[in-house]
């Protein structure tokens, strides 16, 4: 399994998840996954009816809000704040964790959070959003 990247006390990002990752993630005392990328981005990624099948299997949530940074909008980081507001310890992946961690550093912001430190912050946990600052710019508070 991928190295996964404490954001806050709930919140997880992490890259491409398969299902046999899922039962480990179980044992650590997550609830809650959610899916950030796109069907079919590659052609060797898990496909993600599948992913939430097994997710279901072991009892936990799982939450498709896919994301291409490009286009995104204020629905899909609402639907990724309504999907966490319940806490519960949650892990988001992507192909990298980026655009999971975008998301966070996104939700994070618009409570307040100083963009520049949440950069930072990211940053320090592996995630370097500089090429993602175009995308993140109209969210931003």
């Amino acid at each position: 399994m991928n190295t996964l990247a404490e954001l806050d006390a709930y919140y997880f990002a992490t890259p491409q998840l398969v299902a046999e990752d899922l039962a480990s993630l179980k044992e650590q005392g997550f609830e809650r996954v959610i899916n950030n990328r796109p069907e079919g981005e590659a052609d060797d990624q898990p496909v993600g009816d599948e992913l939430r099948a097994a997710a279901e299997a072991l009892g936990l949530e799982y939450i498709a809000n896919p994301i291409d940074l490009p286009k995104l909008s204020q629905v899909q980081i609402d639907q990724q704040g309504n999907a966490i507001a319940e806490q519960k310890k949650t892990v988001a992946f992507c192909r990298t964790g980026t655009r999971s961690t975008v998301l966070w550093v996104l939700l994070e912001n618009a409570k307040g959070g100083n963009i520049d430190t949440l950069s930072a912050y990211a940053a320090a946990k592996g995630f370097d959003l500089t090429r993602c600052e175009p995308a993140m710019a109209p969210w931003l508070k």
